[in-house]
């Protein structure tokens, strides 16, 4: 069986797709596993060896414009192959018109939103539940099997990391978010740093490139590429962060994740792992609030209320030594 995965967007939940998704060929069920996916995330998808193709989606040349030839040149490659199955994950109207114009039985989940469903021949009852358990719904459907005995990290790609940097001897520090109700106040990485001794700190990310004052920081931010950004994670004996793409992706690679999380709800996506520890502040009505603004009396009580000792002491007990791997 050929299998087409269309799951464009967004970085964290491509990763969280990568968690499932490969056992489809692992099971000897399928023998050839295509992805269409936004170009810039293409490294992400590559380092998993069980996709055969990658059909790189050029969001960012056509976000302003979509030009006619270069349209229908790009459709024409997307129906170059005919499928026995077209799988979309991500479930919105651009998504949907990609899996229509593939050739194969169509199949969607069920929550898809934006009118999506017009495209699907079949659709699974996802629910609401924690989205690799939906991509794992998807999954099975397709496979007609449980996914579980097939499911395992990706593998580690060659540790090629900055210079000063051994695999295992460093916490990366990701601050950063599209959301301002994910945010960790900024001032406490910088404590934590501190803190946390026998590991060199690396913060990486863009955004506002507030200091941090913690001796012998290595600062990435704005400066690493996916195709560097993805050893790093991998390699990196933690973790910290917030609801975002690089904690779902080091988790993807078995890296101890350490995520404090406010207006999202873990139960939905936090990072997947044995090693993920997810810090939450309870006992607050308002969260999860699932919103990009905070309209709490007390504001960002939620992320405020997780204090830097608390922090320090998961990452002390799930963060692995030098040498461990």
């Amino acid at each position: 069986m050929d299998v087409l995965i269309v799951k464009p967007t967004a970085f964290g939940d491509v990763a969280q797709a990568l968690a499932v998704v490969p056992a489809l060929k692992r099971s000897g069920k399928v023998r050839r596993l295509d992805w269409v996916v936004d170009e810039d995330y293409s490294p992400l998808v590559r380092a998993c060896p069980e996709v055969d193709a990658i059909i790189p989606f050029p969001r960012r040349q056509w976000r302003r414009s979509w030009p006619l030839r270069a349209v229908l040149r790009w459709g024409a490659e997307l129906r170059r192959r005919r499928y026995d199955v077209v799988l979309d994950l991500q479930g919105l109207a651009r998504s949907a018109l990609m899996a229509r114009v593939a050739r194969g039985r169509r199949i969607g989940l069920a929550s898809a939103r934006e009118g999506a469903s017009w495209a699907y021949q079949e659709t699974v009852a996802d629910g609401a539940r924690h989205a690799v358990d939906r991509y794992a719904a998807a999954v099975a459907r397709v496979m007609g099997a449980d996914p579980g005995p097939w499911l395992k990290p990706l593998p580690l790609p060659e540790p090629v990391l900055p210079a000063g940097l051994e695999p295992g001897g460093y916490v990366v520090l990701h601050p950063y978010s599209l959301w301002e109700t994910k945010l960790w106040p900024w001032e406490r990485y910088a404590v934590l740093g501190r803190m946390l001794e026998g590991w060199k700190m690396v913060v990486i990310g863009e955004g506002p490139c507030f200091p941090l004052e913690v001796p012998g920081l290595v600062d990435l931010r704005g400066r690493m590429p996916l195709e560097r950004l993805l050893p790093l994670l991998a390699h990196a004996s933690a973790l910290v962060g917030t609801d975002s793409g690089p904690a779902h992706v080091a988790a993807l690679f078995g890296t101890p994740v350490v995520a404090v999380f406010g207006a999202t709800d873990p139960e939905r996506t936090g990072p997947r792992a044995p090693n993920a520890r997810i810090l939450t502040l309870d006992g607050l009505e308002c969260r999860p609030c699932l919103s990009r603004r905070c309209r709490a009396e007390q504001p960002m009580a939620c992320m405020a209320g997780v204090g830097v000792e608390r922090v320090a002491e998961a990452v002390r007990a799930s963060a692995r030594r030098p040498a461990i791997r």
